[in-house]
């Protein structure tokens, strides 16, 4: 990111000292006559301008979009413990909280998760897609304790808003992927279901 930045700092720089010195030697040319025939150079070379402007546009627009991505990377979650300061960032507790999903719940297709920091602590939402063999309201509340579990226990976030589980599609599994959940459930566990 350090490096973008000062390739992506220097072509604005060098951009904006040629503009400082085009209006300077304007204003110090009095005007009309050096105006009229930058304006006819702009014309014989619009193109050029035109390509120009849009690299320095879309460098500037991935800039930015790189810019946050870092900030956002760069948010912690930090607490004070006996043997010093512990951070830990957002985006190593989001992987955190979808490998550990992922192995321990049964008949989650895919799965999401996104936290963010507020006043009142951390906040995660979870986004998933279901299988349609499931208990789905009690999928997600199992999904909410655990995930409130591994985020008080194993990462020690002690301050924990809410936990929003979002379901986004549920499938009807193939019989690969039935039998596949019949087998992790327990064949008693799968015909109560049923």
């Amino acid at each position: 990111m350090k490096i973008w930045s000062r390739i992506v700092g220097i072509l604005y720089i060098i951009a904006g000292v040629f503009l400082a010195f085009f209006f300077l030697t304007v204003w110090a040319a009095g005007g009309k006559s050096c105006l009229d025939k930058t304006v006819q150079y702009i014309n014989n070379n619009i193109s050029a301008f035109g390509i120009i402007g849009m690299v320095l546009v879309i460098i500037g627009i991935v800039w930015v979009v790189n810019w946050f991505d870092y900030v956002y990377r760069t948010k912690v979650v930090s607490f004070d413990n006996p043997g010093g300061k512990i951070k830990i960032s957002l985006r190593a507790i989001e992987d955190y909280i979808n490998s550990m999903l992922m192995k321990q719940m049964h008949g989650i297709r895919a799965l999401k998760v996104k936290t963010a920091l507020s006043a009142r602590g951390l906040e995660t939402k979870i986004i998933l897609k279901l299988y349609a063999n499931l208990n789905i309201p009690e999928t997600c509340s199992s999904i909410q304790e655990l995930t409130k579990d591994y985020l008080q226990d194993a990462v020690g976030v002690e301050r924990i808003s809410n936990i929003e589980v979002f379901v986004t599609s549920i499938k009807t599994g193939t019989d690969k992927e039935t039998s596949a959940i019949k087998e992790k459930k327990g064949d008693d566990l799968y015909e109560e279901n049923q």
